[in-house]
């Protein structure tokens, strides 16, 4: 049971690092224009450097874990990872492409983090209290991103350099570290090797590319671009909600910051509630019951003409609609009947391919248009979303409709 726990923490810790670096976008972004001296439009860019290497890291792990132990893997990753952070307040004075090759160093030690992780909690919980177990690492994830955006804003109002928010995460490093050094890890080889010794050892033999072509049905589709979108439309929101109360209720950037730091504050809440909801609500309808709920909120920060409304709808925003990335993951996992691994690692390639298109996406549209334009991409992206979900439900039912008599006519004859 204590390793169990040694275990799960690192799991929730490297999620912890990757929230903690992409939650302060909205925060720092103007501190990083300043020191650039370009325009916020321009600059927001650097985080797609963030995001996208956190794809590759995605990428990368996808055979990485197959060669190498958890722990080596787990050992390197953060060992780098500390040391790009501790480099940053020295790197950032020589302008936007080394800040950007740091930040995509960053982020593939993230992506191979985040994986780490995922495998980990894949490995010690069974498959009834694995879905759980997933959900409650958002749980992890929310609460940084309201510690660290929260502490962003402290150090700015204190004339403080951002980059020291960026060092306060990268120490979380310093605790995995320790822990993988000292934590036995389960072999993820063995277990497979296990496995190939059973009665059905056909699915181990199946080759990655063989096993992709499986998966990629019209509703697994349906699935994985709605959990990119959900990621575009998230953090298209969190990176502009800032500048919009700023731009358009002419709040301070303490006062306009805190609608991330709600978001994510209340967000553990949400994901806690549902963690327990989970085991009475269908996830079909709970999925689409919280798409909507995402849909309606975001069309009332259009139409809000108060900060303080703003803020406090925020709070709802994030309480209510956080639980959407990971009910979808769930959802979209049981599109195959065996649920292969390939299955689970592409929704969540998907939901990294979102978060890098967000801010290259959202600086262009607010480049041409103004911030207001970010929180109307951010619209259309839940309802695209929705129309995805509820199109890969019909064609789910669709399909079971059709294997019902297939199944029922052998018993007839």
């Amino acid at each position: 049971m204590n390793s169990q726990i040694r275990l799960t923490l690192i799991a929730f810790l490297s999620y912890m690092i990757m929230s903690g670096l992409l939650t302060q976008a909205g925060v720092i972004l103007n501190a990083i224009a300043d020191q650039l001296d370009m325009s916020a439009a321009r600059t927001v860019s650097i985080f797609s450097w963030l995001t996208g290497g956190a794809l590759i890291g995605t990428l990368l792990s996808m055979y990485l874990y197959t060669r190498f132990s958890v722990r080596r893997l787990l050992l390197t990753t953060y060992s780098v990872l500390l040391l790009l952070g501790a480099a940053l307040p020295v790197l950032t004075g020589a302008g936007y492409t080394t800040l950007a090759a740091v930040f995509l160093g960053l982020g593939v030690c993230c992506g191979c983090g985040l994986s780490g992780g995922a495998v980990i909690i894949s490995r010690i919980y069974r498959a009834q209290r694995r879905a759980s177990a997933f959900i409650a690492t958002d749980c992890a994830f929310s609460a940084a991103g309201f510690i660290f955006p929260t502490l962003a804003g402290w150090l700015l109002v204190t004339n403080l350099d951002w980059t020291l928010s960026y060092l306060a995460v990268a120490s979380l490093a310093v605790i995995i570290l320790l822990l993988a050094a000292t934590t036995a890890i389960p072999d993820t080889h063995q277990a497979v090797s296990k496995k190939d010794s059973s009665d059905e050892p056909a699915p181990e033999r199946e080759t990655a590319l063989m096993q992709f072509k499986r998966i990629l049905t019209p509703r697994v589709v349906c699935f994985a671009i709605g959990v990119c979108l959900y990621l575009i439309a998230q953090t298209t929101f969190l990176t502009w909600a800032p500048n919009y109360l700023m731009a358009y209720f002419d709040a301070q950037p303490a006062v306009a910051g805190q609608v991330v730091g709600n978001y994510w504050g209340f967000s553990i809440f949400g994901l806690l509630t549902s963690v327990v909801l989970v085991n009475f609500i269908p996830t079909r309808i709970m999925l689409l019951v919280v798409s909507g709920i995402a849909i309606a909120c975001t069309t009332a920060f259009l139409l809000i003409e108060s900060v303080e409304t703003f803020l406090t709808l925020g709070l709802a925003f994030g309480l209510l609609t956080t639980c959407i990335y990971k009910i979808a993951i769930s959802v979209g996992t049981q599109q195959i009947a065996d649920s292969p691994p390939m299955l689970v690692t592409l929704m969540l390639f998907s939901g990294s391919i979102g978060s890098t298109l967000a801010p290259v996406v959202s600086g262009f549209v607010v480049d041409s248009s103004d911030e207001k334009g970010a929180l109307m991409l951010a619209l259309a992206g839940f309802v695209t979303m929705l129309v995805l979900f509820i199109s890969a439900m019909l064609l789910e039912r669709l399909a079971k409709r059709q294997t019902l008599p297939e199944q029922t006519q052998p018993e007839s004859v």
